[in-house]
């Protein structure tokens, strides 16, 4: 029976810290970091893995006795769900709540024994109202403005009162200034969160995001009310020479004999980027359990590296809509970076700065130096330059 491609080289959710390939180095800084009280920022483009490296220092953190608690804002539409998930993840650290938090939570307050129900109230009477938010699904959405003040306030409380260190991560927290609103006025609702943060002296915050330039207009300008509060940690390109003993690692796990030629193929086309680089590894690992071989070649990781680009058209499809609808030299612009080419001449300097940024914001491209734009995902970057131009 062969392995799973898509279990040896996942690129649709978070990686374990035991499957993380490079970034050790990053995870072991972002835990001590967080260990000792100070706070981090880490943004980046989508699929690059950022919160890999945000979680595998979170575990480092927990197994050397700190509390954890983790919050997406993706997954979260509102105020009082952002206060109930804060709730419920700060006060799980303990190991009573776990049956009780979920037996109320499962069956209702009427579910409890005598004896759970005087644990509930001896751990509200010891943490505060916020553990009736963890406990109580629905009770946010009465007063969603207090009950996230509450929340934002509990981590510190549960903290302080098992003599631990918390770190509390709050990923894609760009959505915090999303155009809907969805925790309320951003200005209000971090300055709400600042005035608590900065009080908790027992909690570390680590916040992620993907849209780069938003958390930095969250962090860097003075106007902000996060201005100041914590660092930015830019996360390392992983090394070649990390990929393939990683990758050989992952295709030796289904006793697959991989070719240095192969290997060293494999992070070219990915050109580095975390998810593009798994995606044409497990494509190709794919090939070669439909081929029934074990033996992986370059021709291999060529049907990997095609499989990897069809498989992705329809989003990269989406995306060239949105691109067109940036501006109508963004597609042009996008495409002359995936060709290697010079911007149109008829373009001015002015609006091509423009429609850089455009897509920038839109997380096609970024910038790794004075005048040097690439595409983000190289699969996507080799979609455009095929792109029939008049198309």
């Amino acid at each position: 029976m062969r392995e799973r491609s898509g279990d040896l080289f996942p690129t649709d959710s978070p990686i374990p810290a035991s499957q993380m390939i490079g970034r050790a180095d990053d995870a072991r800084e972002i835990t001590s970091a967080l260990e000792n009280g100070t706070h981090l920022i880490v943004a980046g483009p989508r699929r690059t893995g950022k919160t890999s490296v945000c979680e595998a220092a979170l575990t480092r953190a927990r197994g050397r006795g700190a509390y954890v608690a983790q919050v997406d804002l993706f997954r979260i539409s509102d105020a009082a769900e952002l206060a109930e998930a804060i709730a419920v993840a700060s006060v799980a650290n303990r190991g009573a709540w776990r049956r009780l938090g979920q037996r109320a939570r499962n069956a209702g307050r009427a579910a409890l024994s005598a004896a759970q129900m005087s644990a509930a109230l001896k751990m509200k009477n010891e943490l505060g109202e916020g553990v009736e938010l963890a406990l109580t699904p629905g009770l946010a959405a009465q007063n969603p403005e207090k009950a996230l003040e509450t929340a934002l306030a509990l981590p510190e409380r549960v903290a302080k009162a098992d003599s631990k260190r918390m770190v509390l991560f709050i990923d894609e927290f760009q959505e915090i200034a999303a155009e809907r609103r969805p925790y309320g006025d951003p200005d209000a609702v971090t300055k709400r969160m600042r005035a608590i943060f900065q009080r908790s002296t027992s909690v570390s915050y680590l916040f992620a995001g993907s849209v780069e330039h938003l958390m930095r207009d969250l962090f860097a300008p003075s106007k902000r009310a996060f201005s100041g509060f914590g660092s930015f940690h830019a996360l390392r390109a992983i090394e070649s020479a990390e990929w393939e003993s990683g990758l050989a690692k992952r295709f030796a796990a289904d006793d697959c004999r991989v070719s240095d030629t192969a290997l060293r193929r494999v992070v070219e086309l990915g050109e580095g980027h975390p998810r593009a680089t798994m995606r044409i590894a497990q494509q190709a690992h794919l090939a070669s359990v439909q081929l029934e071989t074990r033996e992986i070649d370059s021709d291999i990781v060529e049907l990997g590296y095609r499989a990897a680009l069809r498989g992705d058209v329809p989003a990269m499809e989406q995306t060239v809509e949105r691109i067109r609808t940036l501006h109508k030299s963004a597609l042009p612009v996008a495409r002359g970076l995936a060709l290697g080419t010079r911007p149109p001449r008829a373009l001015h300097p002015g609006v091509r700065d423009r429609v850089l940024k455009l897509l920038r914001n839109a997380g096609v491209v970024e910038r790794h130096g004075r005048g040097d734009w690439r595409i983000v995902n190289p699969l996507f970057g080799a979609y455009l330059a095929e792109l029939d131009p008049i198309g």
